[in-house]
């Protein structure tokens, strides 16, 4: 049996949930009422808060995490939370009272009494509906009605001398039917669940002393953070976080299905939870949830550089990989068929958002831009289509796929290399942007692919232009004048530019500098957590603090550092042609 290892984690940085639950517990200390909440993460919730747990009618407690169950205690009351499935969660309270203080903040939010022991919350704003129920002790609402709302609403359970459990289950229009587990157990399956997950994917690096923590913190990250199929989810899919982000991004999935390197299901699964929603013209969403898809934007075609990192790794089986031969075709082909707006054929960004970079300086002019980044992605992604091709018998498409990569690369340098530096250009006017972000340095994911002066010249600038810090490559010079400590794409330290750097300076030959921002970027997350992004100059964790593909690209970075894998057979092959 697992043994339930407390997790080092601040509830108002890291909520708790598990593998398989839209609920999650968080503390909250910056709204007007603190306190810990449960929380769902649907993601057609217009509001996520439930209800705030008070424990004998105060918001204070002190919390002990572990995979399988969260206690919560003052003086000698504690109340253990259990998730068991996607929708319901299990509260045993003891030694005193649990006070369910119910969110009522939409216009038709109501608590109703269905019978002695049991009630619902109509919980309009989240677009949801609860029943709770309450075995053993002694319960009470105290509610307030307007004439058509409750205003509040708070049930009290008193646990007396024994043990009352409170079980609350999400609807939407029928209630969950299946029979009532044992909290206990649910916690130990939970833990067991979580412990197999840690060893895998943490592999190695669990028994470094100086990585074990951050490795079951990332891990722990990663597993709490998968949903179940259903809705429009096809396959069990890994949010981004279960803090606000709550949704799959278009590129963020490449490096959570990266650091599942080791279970090649997993990994193809969190590849195909957004090829599932491909349209027919060939283009990816910008990002999908259990409720709804975005497309105004998309997100670059990294892609195929992920699915060539997990066939080095032998991260996809075959059939998986031949699967994905027609989805990463279409991807690539949608860029060039209705992104070119003029006759250079080359595509462009209409935002920011579809690079990743959100507001990165690149496009603080306006838009729609060129920039040299999406063409090195192209072409890394025509090179995986190449591999997959003479995997699959189709010499003749992998020899065209290869030499349109070749195309694509001298294309790149001809139309943004500036003599000393890439550039970005406005699509229209081809005007050169006057940019410093790190953006125009991701080419280097290229690596040994980039003409040798322009490569050098690019690490050069890399190494001493201002970017590099104790804690990574800031995504804009500390020295700009348009730095800014929390400036999202100006300034931040990310996960994925660090990996997009790491891996081509490695691929470059440039082993000691990759390892080197690699190990500064991985001492960053261990002290600050699996943040979205870092401050560059103090390395403090910031906006939404508990990101999977910070959790992931730490997971895949530590991973390289306690042995990398050899290349798999058609690697050999290819570098031998």
């Amino acid at each position: 049996m697992s043994t339930a290892t407390a997790l080092r984690v601040d509830l108002a940085v890291t909520p708790f949930s598990r593998r398989g639950s839209y609920f999650a517990v968080s503390h909250t200390v910056d709204q007007q009422e603190p306190g810990f909440y449960l929380r769902t993460v649907r993601g057609d919730a217009r509001h996520r808060e439930i209800v705030r747990l008070l424990l004998d009618d105060a918001s204070d407690a002190r919390s002990l995490t572990t995979a399988g169950r969260l206690t919560l205690s003052r003086g000698a009351t504690r109340a253990a939370v259990v998730l068991d499935g996607p929708d319901r969660a299990l509260i045993q309270v003891e030694g005193g009272s649990l006070t369910l203080d119910f969110r009522a903040t939409s216009q038709y939010d109501s608590v109703l009494q269905e019978n002695e022991d049991t009630w619902r919350f109509v919980d309009s704003g989240a677009n949801r509906n609860y029943r709770i129920r309450v075995l053993g002790g002694t319960a009470r609402l105290d509610a307030r009605w307007d004439g058509t709302r409750n205003t509040e609403a708070r049930l009290r359970t008193d646990a007396g001398n024994g043990v009352a459990t409170i079980v609350l289950d999400e609807y939407g229009s029928a209630v969950p039917t299946r029979p009532l587990d044992s909290p206990d157990a649910v916690a130990v399956a939970a833990q067991c669940d979580f412990d197999a997950w840690c060893r895998t994917h943490g592999g190695d690096a669990c028994n470094d002393a100086a990585l074990a923590d951050g490795v079951r913190l990332a891990a722990f990250v990663t597993w709490a953070a998968l949903v179940p199929a259903g809705g429009l989810l096809r396959r069990e899919s890994m949010l981004m976080s279960k803090n606000w982000m709550t949704n799959i991004w278009s590129w963020d999935h490449c490096f959570n299905a990266m650091a599942l390197w080791r279970d090649p299901r997993a990994a193809a699964d969190q590849l195909f939870a957004v090829f599932d929603h491909q349209d027919e013209h060939g283009c990816l969403p910008d990002y999908v949830n259990d409720a709804g898809i975005q497309r105004n934007f998309v997100k670059p075609p990294i892609h195929g550089w992920a699915v060539d990192h997990l066939m080095d790794r032998d991260g996809l089986d075959d059939a998986t990989v031949a699967a994905l031969y027609e989805p990463l075709r279409r991807w690539t082909e949608w860029w060039f068929e209705h992104r070119v707006y003029g006759d250079d054929g080359i595509p462009s960004y209409n935002h920011g958002n579809d690079s990743g970079w959100d507001n990165a300086t690149t496009f603080g002019a306006g838009v729609p831009v060129q920039s040299p980044d999406l063409l090195a992605f192209l072409a890394l992604q025509m090179r995986t289509l190449a591999r997959i091709a003479a995997r699959t018998r189709r010499d003749d498409e992998s020899t065209a796929w290869r030499r349109r990569a070749e195309h694509t690369v001298r294309t790149m340098c001809e139309r943004f290399w500036s003599g000393d530096r890439f550039v970005a250009r406005h699509t229209l006017t081809g005007q050169v942007i006057a940019s410093d972000s790190l953006l125009t340095l991701i080419p280097l994911v290229l690596g040994d692919l980039l003409p040798g002066q322009v490569r050098e010249a690019t690490v050069r600038r890399l190494l001493d232009g201002g970017y590099l810090t104790p804690y990574g490559p800031a995504t804009e010079p500390v020295d700009s004048p348009f730095y800014e400590a929390d400036g999202y794409w100006r300034g931040p330290i990310w996960a994925p530019s660090t990996m997009l750097l790491v891996d081509g300076l490695r691929r470059a030959g440039e082993a000691d500098a990759a390892d080197d921002i690699a190990a500064r970027f991985t001492r960053a997350c261990t002290a600050a957590g699996m943040a979205e992004n870092f401050d560059a100059l103090t390395g403090a964790g910031l906006r939404d603090r508990s990101m999977t593909w910070t959790a992931s690209v730490y997971l895949t970075l530590v991973s390289a550092r306690t042995g990398r894998p050899n290349p798999t057979t058609d690697r050999l092959k290819e570098h031998a042609s």
